[in-house]
C-alpha cells in the first residue's frame, strides 16, 4: 500500500519480474491528479521493475529500477535526484514526501545502499502478462502498437530480458533467438551462410515461412538488409552486451509497420541509462571448436540525461566436417541406400573412355586405385562452421534539452570477417593420346577418354571462401510533449551495409585448354602431380567475386495520446507518416581473381511514402466493469505505403482484449500484412540469359540430337509485393489464487501468397508451370500435348531477342547483337523470380510460468513452445497445396526452464525438444521412400556466482554455461550429409567472469 500523503505528481508503475506474482495498479486522485501505483512484494524482498513516466512536479525525471531488492530501497533509487524521499510509516505502507519533511530514522535512504550500478525496467507492461487495468501502462512504448502505454492489443507478445541474454551465455543475437520455439532456428547452432546468397546472417524466421517475411527493428527502427543477392537485416549487429531485451510479436505487423512484417516482428531494444562500468571476458570450448567473447559498457546517467557506450569483439573457430563422425552418405550399414556419387565426383580422378562418336560409356576408371566404379563422397573436405571474427560497438543518448523538449540518439557499427573451406568442385573434359598423361594400358582403338576430377587437386589449393560484412548507421529522435497529454516523435535513422564475398574457384577455359595440351609443360595431368607450376597458378587464378552494398533513409513522424476520456479510460490515437529511401548496388563477376572480369552490376533505388493511424478504444475496464466484462479493449490501426516501384498497399488490422472475469484474458486479431520485393529481387547482378547447346525437350516428342535453348534467370523488376491474411485467437490465464502463475495459448493461422520464387523446371509435366517456357511445338493434327506426329521447331529469333535484349548474355557460342546472331533456339525457359507461390498454414503457440520461494530461495519454472497444425504450400498460385509434414517439417518445438537463485548464486537448466518429422528422400533413381527422423534434445546449464561485496571482488561474478551438455548428435537422416535439424556444434562449455565496477 501507498500512504495517500503524496508530494509527486507522476504515474508510477511497478510489476513483478516475467513469470511472478502480479499485483494490480490502483489510481489515487490527490488534488485531482492521477498518482497510479502497483508493487509486488515476497517476504522481506521485492521483485520489482519500476518505471517513473511522467515527469514530477519538480521538473526531474524520476529513475527507472529493476531487480530484486528491499522495498525502500526500491522506491528510493526510483525517486533519487528528483527531490522525495520514501518514508515506512506502518509494517507495509510507505509515503513519498519532500526529502525536508521525509527526513527521520525510519528513512530508508539510498547513500545507505551499495551503489550498484541498475538497468532500466522494460519499457512496456508485457512481463505483467497483460494488465488489467490501463493506467498501468501510461506513457510506455511497447513493440507492436503506435501508441505509448498500450500493448499490442490482442496480439502474442513474446520477451527475452537481460537475464535471458546471461543465462543463455548467447555471443550474439542470432544465438539467442534460436531459444525462442516460434523461430525457425530454435535449438540449432545457428550456422551463417558461407556462399554467394549468404549475410553472415541468420536472419529471424517467425513460423519458418521465410526471412523475408519477419521484420527486424532495433529500438523500433528499421535496419538495412545486407547480402549480396539477399537483403536481410543482421541482428547481430547490436552485441549482446548492449541488449536490454528482444520483444516478438509473433503476428501479421504491416498495419503498424508495413513491409515485412507478415510472420511478425522483432525489436531488438537497447540499454538505456546504465550508470558505471561493466566488463565480460568469456572461453568456450567443444570438440573441435572454440569461441573467444569480450565485451564492456559504460554508462553514465545525469538529471535529465543519459549515455551508454558498449563495445564487444567475438570469435569463433572454423569446425570441419572430416570432425563429425555422424556425416556420412552411406546408408546401407543401417539397412539404407547407399547415396554417395558414383565415379565423376572423386578423389582421385577417374576417367570413362570415349566410343568412336565421342561418347563417354562404361565404367568409371580410377587410374590412382584400380577402383571400377568407385562411390565417392566430398563433405568431408569442407567445414561445416566458418571460422568468424566481429568487432561491433553501439551507443546511445538522450538529453532533456528544455522543458518537454528531450533530444536522442543511437549509432552503430559492425564489422564480421570470416572464411570457409568449401567442399571440392568437379569438372570435367575430353583428353586425347596426344596428352602426355593420358593414361597408359588402353587399348588402342581408344584414341580418347573422358576425366572427370577436381581441379583443386591438382593445383593443390582448397577452396577457402572468404567473406567481409560491414554494417553502419545512426538515429536521431526528438520527443516533444504537447498539451494534453499528446506527444510529438520524430526519428531519422540511417544505415549502409557492404557485402563482399571471394568465392575460390577454377578456370574452365583454362581447364579445357590445359587438357588439349601435348607437352608436359602445357598439358594438365588430372591423376597425378604432373602439371607444371605456372598452369597450376592459372588454373587457380580464379574466382567468383559478389559485393552487395545497401543503405536505408527513414524519416517517420507521429502524434499520439489520449484523445477523449470514456467511462473505461482514456480513448488515446496515434497518427504520422514515413518517408523512406532505399538503394542497393550489387555486383557479380567471374574471373581471375582481382579483375572482376565479366562484371554483371545491378542497381536499384526505391521511394516509399507511407501513412499510418491507430485507435485504442477501452470500453470496460475496473471503473465500469460488468459481470462477464471486466475488460474490453478494441484496437483498430491501419496503414497505406506506397512505393515507387509497383504502387500502393493497404494493410488493415483489428484487436480485441476481453476478460470475462478477473484472471482470464480473450484475445484476438485479424490483419493483413505484406513484403515488399527486395530490390536485389528487382535488380539482382546474376540477372542474364544464359545458352545451353542441350535444349529442354517435352516428352513425347523424338529426343535425337537435342536442340539449342536458352534459359533466363535472375531478379524481375516487374516483381509485385507478397502478401498475406493473419488471424488469431488467445487467451491469458493469471488466477488470483496461484500468485506467481500464469499461462498463455494462442491459435494462429496464416494465409500467404505470391510468394517470390523461381519456376520449376517441370514445365511440360505441371500446367502451373507450361507459361513458364516458351517454345514453337507443331503437331500434325491437334496441339501437343494431345496432337499427333508433333516436332519441335526453332523460334522466330525476333521473338527470342525481345526476351533477351536488355539482359546479360553469357556462354552462347558467338557474340549475339542482334537477332540475326542467334543460333537456332528451340526453347526459352523462364527461370527469374516471380510472385508464384502459396503457404498455408495454423497452429498454436503456448507459455506457462510459475514463480515461488522456498528455503530463501527464488524458483522459477517455464514451458513454451509451438505446435504446427498444418503447413501447406503451393508452387504455383492455382496448384493443390501440397502438405509439407512428409517433406521435412516439424510440429512441435519446446522449451522448458527451470531456475533458482539462493543469495550469490544463480542456477538454470533448460530441455530444448525438436519433434520427430517425416522426410522423403531420395537416390539417384528417384522417388525412394519416405522415413521418420527422430525427435532431438538438448539440455542447457548456467551457473553464476556472485563473489564477496568486497575490496577487488566486488561487483563480479563467475558464470559457467554448458550448451548441449550430453553431446547429443543431430538425428540420423538418409539424405544430404546423414543428419536432419539438431545443433552441429556438439557440448560447448564456456567460463566467463563479470565484473561491475
Amino acid at each position: 500500500m501507498i500512504d495517500h500523503r503524496l508530494l509527486a505528481t507522476t504515474t508510477i508503475f511497478a510489476v513483478a519480474a516475467a513469470g511472478s506474482a502480479y499485483a494490480q495498479a490502483r489510481p489515487f486522485d490527490i488534488a485531482a491528479k492521477p498518482v497510479t501505483l502497483a508493487l509486488v512484494e515476497f517476504g522481506k524482498q521485492a521483485d520489482v521493475q519500476i518505471v517513473a513516466a511522467r515527469r514530477l512536479t519538480d521538473g526531474k525525471q524520476a529513475n527507472a529500477v529493476r531487480g530484486t531488492m528491499t522495498v525502500p530501497v526500491a522506491l528510493d533509487r526510483l525517486i533519487s535526484g528528483t527531490g522525495l524521499a520514501a518514508k515506512q510509516t506502518s509494517n507495509q505502507t510507505y509515503a513519498l514526501a519532500s526529502a525536508e519533511a521525509a527526513a527521520s530514522p525510519q528513512t530508508a535512504s539510498s547513500a545507505e545502499q551499495p551503489a550498484t550500478p541498475v538497468d532500466p525496467a522494460p519499457s512496456d507492461a508485457a512481463t505483467a502478462s497483460r494488465p488489467a487495468s490501463d493506467e498501468q501502462v501510461a506513457d510506455i512504448v511497447v513493440t507492436g502498437s503506435s501508441i505509448r502505454g498500450t500493448p499490442p492489443t490482442g496480439s502474442n507478445l513474446i520477451q527475452l530480458g537481460r537475464d535471458d541474454i546471461i543465462q543463455t551465455g548467447a555471443t550474439t543475437t542470432q544465438e539467442l533467438l534460436a531459444t525462442v520455439p516460434q523461430l525457425a532456428s530454435f535449438n540449432t547452432a545457428p550456422r551463417p551462410g558461407q556462399r554467394s546468397n549468404s549475410s553472415l546472417s541468420t536472419g529471424p524466421d517467425i513460423r519458418g515461412i521465410g526471412q523475408s517475411a519477419t521484420l527486424t527493428l532495433v529500438n523500433g527502427h528499421r535496419i538495412v538488409g545486407v547480402g549480396a543477392l539477399s537483403s536481410l537485416p543482421d541482428p547481430s549487429m547490436v552485441p549482446p552486451s548492449a541488449i536490454q531485451r528482444v520483444e516478438i510479436v509473433a503476428d501479421g505487423a504491416s498495419a503498424t509497420y508495413g513491409s515485412d512484417g507478415v510472420a511478425g516482428v522483432v525489436n531488438v531494444i537497447t540499454r538505456r541509462d546504465y550508470d558505471g562500468v561493466e566488463g565480460t571476458i568469456r572461453s568456450g570450448f567443444g570438440s573441435n571448436y572454440h569461441l573467444l567473447n569480450g565485451n564492456a559498457s559504460a554508462g553514465k546517467k545525469w538529471d535529465g540525461g543519459g549515455i551508454i557506450i558498449s563495445g564487444e569483439y567475438s570469435a569463433t573457430s572454423r569446425l570441419r566436417a572430416s570432425t563429425k563422425p555422424f556425416l556420412t552418405n552411406d546408408f546401407s550399414g543401417t539397412g539404407g541406400q547407399d547415396l554417395r556419387i558414383i565415379g565423376n565426383s572423386c578423389i582421385p580422378a577417374t576417367y570413362r573412355t570415349n566410343n568412336a562418336a565421342g561418347v563417354a560409356t562404361g565404367s568409371f576408371i580410377q587410374p590412382a586405385t584400380g577402383a571400377v566404379d568407385p562411390r565417392c563422397t566430398t563433405y568431408q573436405y569442407g567445414d561445416l562452421y566458418p571460422k568468424q571474427e566481429r568487432l561491433s560497438f553501439f551507443a546511445s543518448g538522450h538529453q532533456e534539452v528544455t522543458d518537454g523538449v528531450e533530444l536522442g540518439f543511437d549509432s552503430f557499427y559492425s564489422r564480421t570477417k570470416a572464411n570457409a573451406y568449401n567442399v571440392p568442385s568437379f569438372t570435367s573434359g575430353v583428353m586425347t593420346r596426344s596428352n602426355p598423361f593420358f593414361p597408359a594400358g588402353l587399348p588402342a582403338t581408344v584414341t580418347s577418354i573422358t576425366t572427370y576430377f577436381n581441379p583443386q587437386t591438382v593445383t593443390g589449393i582448397p577452396l577457402l571462401d572468404h567473406t567481409t560484412l560491414t554494417t553502419y548507421g545512426g538515429t536521431l529522435t526528438s520527443d516533444v510533449t504537447l498539451p494534453h497529454d499528446f506527444k510529438w516523435s520524430t526519428y531519422l535513422t540511417g544505415s549502409r551495409s557492404n557485402t563482399d564475398i571471394h568465392e575460390a574457384s577454377f578456370n574452365p577455359r583454362t581447364s579445357t585448354a590445359l587438357l588439349a595440351g601435348t607437352t608436359r609443360d602445357t598439358a594438365l595431368d588430372p591423376f597425378g602431380t604432373g602439371t607444371s607450376a605456372t598452369n597450376q597458378i592459372t588454373l587457380a587464378d580464379y574466382e567468383n567475386h559478389y559485393v552487395g552494398k545497401q543503405y536505408l533513409w527513414e524519416l517517420n513522424s507521429k502524434i499520439d495520446g489520449s484523445l477523449i476520456t470514456l467511462p473505461a479510460g482514456d480513448l488515446k490515437v496515434a497518427i504520422g507518416g514515413v518517408y523512406r529511401t532505399e538503394h542497393y548496388n550489387g555486383l557479380f563477376a567471374t574471373g581471375r581473381i582481382g579483375f572482376d572480369e565479366g562484371a554483371q552490376r545491378g542497381v536499384g533505388t526505391r521511394k516509399v511514402y507511407s501513412g499510418f493511424g491507430e485507435l485504442f478504444i477501452p470500453l470496460f475496464s475496473q471503473q465500469n466493469a460488468l459481470p462477464m466484462l471486466q475488460l474490453l479493449n478494441i484496437s483498430l490501426s491501419g496503414r497505406i505505403d506506397h512505393y515507387n516501384d509497383f504502387g500502393s498497399t493497404k494493410n488493415p488490422k483489428i484487436g480485441v482484449n476481453w476478460a470475462p472475469v478477473n484472471g482470464i484474458t480473450l484475445r484476438g486479431t485479424y490483419g493483413k500484412s505484406f513484403h515488399a520485393p527486395a530490390l536485389n529481387d528487382l535488380y539482382s547482378p546474376d540477372t542474364r540469359a544464359g545458352y545451353l547447346a542441350n535444349g529442354t525437350l517435352p516428352p513425347g516428342l523424338p529426343q535425337g540430337s537435342v536442340p539449342g535453348g536458352i534459359f533466363i534467370a535472375g531478379g524481375d523488376p516487374n516483381l509485385g509485393p507478397e502478401r498475406a491474411e493473419t488471424w488469431s485467437l488467445g487467451a491469458d490465464f493469471q488466477p488470483s489464487f496461484l500468485p506467481g502463475f500464469k499461462a498463455s495459448v494462442t491459435y494462429y493461422n496464416l494465409m500467404f501468397k505470391d510468394r517470390i520464387s523461381t519456376p520449376s523446371r517441370t514445365f511440360y509435366t505441371d500446367p502451373n508451370f507450361r507459361k513458364y517456357i516458351v517454345d514453337n511445338i507443331v503437331c500434325g493434327s491437334g496441339t501437343y500435348p494431345s496432337g499427333t506426329n508433333c516436332q519441335a521447331r526453332p523460334l522466330d529469333p525476333n521473338v527470342v531477342w525481345d526476351l533477351i535484349k536488355d539482359i546479360s548474355r553469357v556462354d552462347f557460342p558467338n557474340t549475339v547483337n542482334g537477332p540475326a546472331d542467334l543460333p537456332p533456339i528451340y526453347n526459352v525457359t523462364l527461370l527469374r523470380r516471380t510472385n508464384l507461390s502459396v503457404i498455408k498454414t495454423d497452429g498454436l503457440d503456448f507459455d506457462v510460468g510459475y514463480r515461488w520461494q522456498k528455503w530463501d530461495t527464488t524458483f522459477a519454472a517455464q514451458a513454451q513452445g509451438n505446435y504446427v497444425l498444418n503447413f501447406n504450400q503451393a508452387a504455383a498460385a492455382g496448384a493443390a497445396l501440397v502438405d509439407q509434414f512428409p517433406l521435412g517439417q516439424q510440429r512441435l518445438r519446446v522449451r522448458g526452464t527451470l531456475s533458482g537463485q539462493h543469495g550469490p548464486l544463480s542456477v538454470s537448466a533448460s530441455v530444448n525438444y525438436s519433434g520427430k518429422y517425416r522426410n522423403r528422400f531420395t537416390t539417384f533413381a528417384g522417388p525412394l521412400a519416405t522415413e521418420t527422423i527422430s525427435s532431438f534434445t538438448t539440455v542447457e546449464m548456467h551457473f553464476g556466482l556472485k563473489l564477496p561485496d568486497q575490496g577487488m571482488l566486488s561487483g563480479m561474478e563467475l558464470t559457467a554455461d554448458i550448451d548441449n551438455l550430453f553431446d547429443t548428435e543431430p538425428s540420423y537422416m538418409q539424405s544430404s550429409n546423414g543428419y536432419g535439424v539438431g545443433n552441429i556444434l556438439g557440448r560447448v562449455v564456456t567460463l566467463g567472469l563479470r565484473k561491475r565496477f
